[in-house]
């Protein structure tokens, strides 16, 4: 990782508005996954891990995994300068080698399923990973024409509610609801003109059964 990549980490780590925004989606998650201390975790697309860090004194485990190996490196020495063994950083993506992962009790997905194109195997990969009874928290963008991202960036421009949910059900979830717990303060790629982005989280369960039941 170069230095460069490293100061530009540092600043994304302390960036007020982002803070913010985290722990908004942190919290909201917390507080509808209800984790009693015992679970095993998935962070997928930890990032530089400020999620994982506000769940880790709640669950037993947290697996944070990213395709970024300098944003791995980058948490690992947050996690070393803390003393913190109960996150495992890990590169991995939707995918690929699944025997690479355990089962989890919660899965958590900030502001990534937009990055991974094939929205529908996600959906299923998730529901195998995930352990019957299990819960999926997913925080994501609302619809927004392209704007939150500029169009060299190969992303889904946010997602219609009921056409995730319809996904998901389709991989097997179930009580699927959606809320709105946040927002995105961002220029718009299109108008150049500051704007806020409605963030939703989405909660499901998985219930027991294969999704091609």
């Amino acid at each position: 990782m170069s230095e460069d990549f490293e100061k530009a980490l540092l600043r994304w780590d302390k960036e007020p508005g982002r803070l913010n925004m985290t722990h908004k989606i942190a919290q909201a998650m917390l507080n509808r996954t209800y984790p009693q201390g015992n679970e095993v975790l998935l962070d997928y697309g930890t990032g530089t891990g400020l999620i994982a860090l506000e769940f880790y004194h709640s669950v037993k485990k947290i697996v944070a995994v990213d395709s970024s190996k300098e944003m791995l490196t980058f948490l690992q020495k947050k996690l070393d300068a803390d003393s913190i063994t109960t996150i495992e950083p890990l590169e991995w993506s939707i995918g690929g080698d699944l025997q690479k992962l355990p089962r989890f009790d919660i899965i958590i997905v900030s502001l990534t399923l937009h990055h991974v194109m094939d929205t529908t195997l996600a959906a299923e990969v998730f529901y195998s990973l995930l352990n019957p009874g299990g819960t999926i928290a997913v925080a994501d963008l609302d619809p927004d024409e392209g704007e939150s991202h500029g169009p060299e960036m190969i992303v889904h421009n946010g997602f219609v509610r009921a056409d995730l949910r319809e996904i998901f059900r389709k991989a097997g979830f179930t009580t699927i609801q959606f809320d709105t717990v946040a927002t995105l303060t961002k220029m718009s790629s299109k108008t150049g003109v500051v704007k806020e982005f409605p963030i939703f989280l989405m909660i499901a369960h998985n219930s027991g059964k294969s999704h091609l039941e």
